[in-house]
């Protein structure tokens, strides 16, 4: 699996680009493979899984249960092209793969499904029939360890950096012990953690492991299967996050690897540091505004038009914001600007990235 990083910036995959992406997207890529449809969304859009390999450790895996969290499906299909050449890496798994949960909320570009319920919150009420299919799927499959792919907001750094990379085992229960299966997760987030340090030190984190028994992660440990929370994260401009779907795709197959051989290491996943929410998009420092010097952080709301993502700026916070950092910072010190609308908390600041000539991003 060392080949990885130079094969896959040329693995046919790469042609899926951009933060946009949908069924019909993937429906042309995904047809190499062995894809069967296992159900419907809420407005009837086929749900499908892809199976791969047929070695004795099962593995089932999911991404876009968040409709707008596509860069977990982008490295997870670059994970299949790469496996689909080299086959002899899949005799110990078998592979089941859905890698689009929620299409519809993909197609709307939102984090909900049709019915506005978040897949996510949805284990013990399975009141949507996206959930309803993946619980039912894992009953039939009885996986050996699950895989729940998502992305992160532009929010998260690690020991005021920005997180690249997040990874969490979940809780089997309130008081967070450390149960076979929890530990075995812990094992493989340790070796992904180590291979990454060498690649991308100090941008990788630890989410809260705080027990929520809606969410299908924390469903899945309770059961006694290990189970994997993997996060996309946002690192300077890279609004298309191609740097992070290309570690994304190297985790998940050193996931793999760590499995086959074995080489757990739970003690290491204590030493990730933990997310928190230390980042904004931008970061204005020393602004003159009203006679007053303040600091102004813009957070960027995703929009969909004609099929690109548009990042628009809100103002986030205001004031002496010493304790956040920026994916961007300017300084404005000593410079002296006249604006000619007043700058609110929540309000829309395309105007004033026009003033500062911020630059405007779409994916």
């Amino acid at each position: 699996m060392n080949d990885y990083l130079t094969i896959q910036p040329k693995l046919e995959s790469q042609k899926m680009q951009g933060r946009y992406i949908t069924q019909a997207h993937m429906d042309s890529f995904i047809k190499s493979f062995s894809v069967k449809t296992i159900g419907k969304s809420v407005e009837s859009r086929p749900i499908q899984a892809i199976d791969i390999g047929t070695g004795p450790v099962n593995i089932l895996i999911w991404s876009q249960m968040h409709g707008n969290e596509s860069t977990a499906t982008k490295a997870l299909l670059d994970v299949l092209c790469y496996l689909e050449q080299n086959p002899s890496l899949l005799t110990a798994f078998t592979l089941k793969v859905i890698p689009m949960l929620n299409p519809d909320g993909a197609a709307a570009y939102t984090r909900f499904n049709a019915n506005e319920v978040d897949l996510n919150r949805d284990a013990i009420e399975l009141s949507q029939p996206e959930s309803k299919l993946l619980i039912d799927l894992y009953h039939e499959f009885n996986p050996d360890y699950c895989f729940n792919l998502h992305d992160q907001r532009t929010l998260f750094g690690v020991n005021n950096i920005a997180c690249m990379l997040s990874f969490l085992s979940p809780a089997a229960d309130e008081t967070k012990k450390h149960t076979i299966a929890r530990e075995k997760a812990m094992g493989i987030i340790g070796y992904i953690q180590n291979a990454l340090q060498e690649h991308i030190p100090n941008q990788v984190g630890r989410y809260d492991d705080t027990f929520n028994p809606n969410c299908m992660g924390d469903f899945f440990t309770q059961q006694g299967t290990p189970t994997l929370l993997f996060e996309a994260g946002q690192v300077g401009l890279d609004y298309g996050r191609i740097e992070t779907r290309k570690w994304y795709g190297f985790s998940i197959l050193k996931a793999l690897e760590c499995i086959s051989l074995k080489l757990h290491m739970p003690t290491t996943y204590q030493d990730i540091p933990e997310v928190a929410k230390s980042f904004v998009d931008v970061l204005i420092k020393n602004l003159n505004v009203d006679q007053t010097t303040t600091d102004i952080a813009l957070q960027y709301v995703e929009v969909l038009k004609n099929e690109k993502i548009h990042f628009v700026p809100i103002v986030h916070k205001m004031g002496e914001l010493a304790d956040i950092n920026g994916h961007r910072t300017m300084d404005f010190s000593g410079e002296n600007i006249v604006f000619s609308k007043k700058i609110t908390v929540g309000s829309s600041a395309i105007w004033l990235s026009d003033l500062l000539n911020l630059t405007q991003y779409s994916h």
